[in-house]
């Protein structure tokens, strides 16, 4: 298609930055060449198209239910819907600050493209608007079969979906630029990758947080009462901010066809994107300047000279663990797993005395541990930096590999410590429990990272692409086992042993022995 437009001009620019990000979707492999349809790549399809399937019929029926009962325009209604816009804001808002980071810091062309003819502000302007573009995709894609069929069957006042859908991706965009450009002023290229990078996990977690707040608001089985959630909404509502005419409202009067509503909505968002296209421009292409320019490694601290760790095994335990903390995608990553927890840590409390509560919460951070040492080892022992200089320095390969896995276990049972300490407090012999299935799910995960190892590039776990389908979902399936164990366990059933069995027998199954694994690391590295 670009081939049809002129080039140089803004619509070229923005179909590059388009095909870019579509680009930016395929899996790279060891030597970043497009990955071959393997049996993970043809599994990760057929699992796409049945959801994609789910998702369409699903959406036909919503569709079929909209056209046959007309949205209320009711306070309650309008609360429902302004909430669920906000909860969804949220996502797009942490999509649209990992894109602006990415689009000042991943790239790398932005001096290439500010030396161009092009003007900053053109630039800017078209690397917002395909953040815009990309960031709605996914949402418009899922609603289509809806709004379609709603369409169809007489209710075109649907169609506004798709505006209203823009328009919030416009105007989290602008503040994903603006909060970017900001903290690039404030702290500085290098913290501002990180800092940035655990906003947007934060961001993304209040939706989760949101969607939770019947849970941990509810009353207890011994209350029949309605409970404090019930009673705050009812207060808002009580304050008519949200009828008819409301600016509260406008979201549902664009759901129902009110065409001034749509134009206000559209009109701010176009507005504000206008303004910070416009008005940033400068400060944007000083910071793409400095942040070109900005790569030089910063000036040794006093006494950073210090003389190695005696021991392979503490010499390679310090440089994983450091290079994990300058990892910023990992710590968002930490982080936002970290607020997963958070929900069912206030129900375990709540409802203290529920056996149910303590077995269903223990598992989830069996569960937890399982997943960290997962990316963890993924990153310490797969993504490793330079393998072919491992594969050949004058050391023990077994010693090395355990001196990663234990690396990646550290920071594993730390963090897992964490959520351990407030279970104590309601159970410790649970906790003791917990603490055992989370060591054991953590070193089965651990080592099937090991054992299963392929060199793979860092990025690919920026991408959520971290290895093979197949392994992942195994390495899942054992989680799920430890975790089962651990519930059981903690209830007193004799019953913990046939998961925790299982789950040793799978991991034996994934074992690969160090001949082989070395061998296929060197035809992987080797391309032979």
């Amino acid at each position: 298609m670009m081939r049809f437009l002129p080039a140089g001009s803004a619509i070229w620019l923005l179909a590059h930055e388009m095909r870019m990000g579509l680009r930016g979707m395929e899996q790279p492999t060891a030597d970043g060449k497009k990955a071959k349809k393997g049996a993970s790549q043809i599994v990760l399809i057929g699992l796409a198209i049945f959801g994609m399937a789910v998702i369409a019929i699903g959406g036909i029926g919503f569709g079929f239910l909209a056209a046959r009962f007309p949205l209320p325009e009711t306070p309650l209604v309008a609360l429902i819907v302004t909430g669920g816009t906000l909860a969804l804001f949220t996502l797009m808002l942490s999509q649209a600050i990992n894109m602006s980071v990415q689009a000042l810091f991943e790239r790398r062309d932005l001096d290439l493209l500010m030396s161009s003819p092009l003007k900053p502000r053109v630039v800017l302007t078209v690397r917002a608007v395909s953040i815009a573009l990309v960031t709605v995709m996914l949402y418009a894609a899922l609603a289509t079969p809806f709004i379609v069929t709603a369409s169809v069957l007489g209710r075109p006042e649907w169609l506004g979906l798709y505006v209203l859908l823009l328009a919030m991706a416009m105007v989290a965009t602008t503040l994903g630029i603006m909060l970017t450009l900001g903290l690039f002023a404030a702290i500085g290229p290098r913290a501002t990758r990180t800092v940035a990078q655990i906003l947007a996990g934060v961001t993304g977690g209040l939706a989760f947080l949101a969607s939770q707040m019947w849970n941990l608001t509810r009353p207890g089985d011994e209350d029949d009462g309605p409970g404090p959630l019930y009673a705050s909404l009812r207060g808002v509502l009580d304050t008519g901010l949200f009828e008819a005419g409301q600016p509260l409202s406008w979201p549902v009067q664009a759901l129902t066809g009110d065409l001034m509503a749509l134009l206000v909505l559209g009109g701010i968002a176009v507005a504000g994107f206008a303004a910070v296209s416009i008005g940033l421009a400068p400060r944007f292409a000083a910071n793409a300047t400095e942040a070109a320019g900005g790569k030089a490694p910063p000036p040794p601290r006093a006494g950073a000279d210090k003389p190695f760790a005696e021991g392979m095994t503490r010499v390679m335990i310090r440089k994983e663990l450091r290079l994990l903390a300058r990892d910023p995608q990992l710590v968002s990553q930490v982080v936002l797993r970290l607020i997963y927890l958070l929900p069912l840590g206030f129900i375990m409390f709540r409802d203290a005395s529920s056996g149910a509560s303590a077995a269903i919460g223990g598992a989830a951070i069996v569960v937890m541990a399982g997943q960290l040492a997962g990316n963890f080892a993924w990153i310490i022992i797969s993504a490793e930096d330079s393998p072919d200089l491992l594969g050949c320095a004058p050391i023990n390969r077994a010693a090395a590999d355990r001196a990663k896995l234990m690396a990646a276990l550290v920071p594993t049972l730390a963090l897992t410590a964490l959520a351990l300490t407030g279970f104590a407090f309601m159970s410790p012999l649970a906790a003791l429990i917990v603490a055992v299935g989370c060591v054991c799910s953590a070193g089965s995960s651990g080592l099937i990272q090991l054992w299963q190892q392929r060199p793979e590039k860092r990025k690919a776990f920026n991408q959520n692409k971290r290895g093979s389908v197949l392994i992942g979902l195994a390495e899942f399936i054992v989680q799920a086992f430890w975790a089962a164990a651990t519930g059981l366990a903690i209830a007193g059933m004799i019953w913990a042993l046939l998961p925790a069995t299982l789950a040793i027998g799978t991991t034996a199954l994934l074992r690969r022995s160090d001949k082989t694994r070395y061998v296929s690391q060197r035809t992987v590295l080797t391309g032979n």
